[in-house]
């Protein structure tokens, strides 16, 4: 039991606790998330943020069903990652998708998990020409669409998909590491997060800046 929760301290809570930093210090510096006091003040965020999309959505719809023109979308001014780059704005909607806080957090990286396997095998797939088989139809289409929407349901029920991509021997141990490895994120980001992010801007910044000159 000991070597397992080692295991899930090192491959479950450090990563989480990694991944939320990221997430949540990437949406405060761009402007999506206040600041906050601990983990409950983010959730009530995260909550009433949910809670405008879903007021946002039925508005929309009305509107459509009457008939009036959508209103122009406001040019927000250019911010760091979230707001510079559009797939800043794809990873926070997925995050708000899936809920947000702790259950929406393992969501979007078991989704992000889900994706990057599939990109690693859809490579090896093309690498090995010999067994390289592609037909653009209806079907593979159709085919597509079915299996984003699975990924979707298996991102969701991340406590049942994470296991196939890791060996898991004591559900409990690995549940109990990933929870305190997200409230470790949080409470990182609350107390360390604007330094830490500004070291990390920084260090990659210096790394963007060498390849260029090569």
């Amino acid at each position: 039991m000991l070597i397992e929760a080692i295991r899930a301290a090192i491959l479950g809570a450090l990563p989480v606790g990694c991944f939320t930093f990221l997430i949540v210090q990437w949406s405060i510096v761009s402007g999506r998330l206040d600041k906050f006091s601990d983990e409950k003040a983010l959730s009530a965020q995260y909550k009433k943020i949910r809670k405008e999309a879903k007021e946002a959505k039925k508005n929309a719809k009305l509107k459509k069903q009457k008939g009036e023109p959508e209103a122009e979308q406001i040019q927000q001014q250019k911010q760091a990652f979230f707001d510079s780059r559009k797939g800043g704005d794809l990873f926070y909607s997925k995050l708000i998708f899936f809920g947000g806080g702790f259950y929406g957090t393992m969501a979007l990286l078991t989704y992000l998990i889900i994706e990057l396997f599939e990109i690693l095998s859809f490579f090896g797939k093309i690498i090995d020409v010999s067994n390289w088989k592609f037909s653009f139809s209806v079907q593979f289409i159709v085919d597509l669409i079915i299996n984003s929407i699975m990924n979707i349901v298996s991102a969701f029920i991340w406590f049942q998909t994470l296991p196939k991509y890791i060996e898991v021997n004591n559900g409990f141990i690995w549940l109990a590491a990933v929870y305190f490895g997200y409230l470790g994120g949080v409470r990182f980001t609350q107390a360390r997060g604007e330094q830490a992010w500004q070291l990390l801007s920084t260090q990659l910044q210096t790394m963007r800046d060498k390849f260029s000159k090569k």
